[in-house]
């Protein structure tokens, strides 16, 4: 579970480097393409904690879940943001608020794999 939960904090801060610039690469906008990314983290991520049923008592199996949920709603947000077309400080500082919120839930469920017996 460390490792998805470092996966998808290291995404989230990627996206949030992609939020600032408005999804520029160099001398282009970042595509469809290479969005695909960030959303396959989740989909790992997702996979990792549905193969996982018999953890779902511990709290670091719930608050994964509520990781994955805020993760999954940042990466579409931004992916909506990067294809409005326009930058709009607003919806960046929701972008951002939204990622506080993801490395949030990445140290608590750190926190609580730390508190869990094997």
């Amino acid at each position: 579970m460390a490792a998805n939960v470092s996966l998808l904090s290291d995404m989230s801060d990627k996206l949030t480097d992609y939020c600032r610039t408005y999804f520029k690469l160099d001398d282009r906008q970042l595509s469809s393409e290479e969005m695909g990314e960030f959303y396959y983290a989740f989909n790992k991520a997702n996979a990792f904690s549905s193969a996982t049923p018999r953890e779902s008592s511990r709290p670091s199996h719930r608050d994964f879940v509520k990781l994955l949920n805020a993760y999954e709603k940042f990466a579409h947000a931004a992916d909506e943001y990067r294809l409005s077309g326009k930058s709009d400080p607003a919806v960046l500082a929701t972008l951002l608020s939204q990622h506080d919120q993801v490395r949030h839930l990445a140290g608590k469920v750190t926190e609580d794999l730390k508190n869990e017996p094997d």
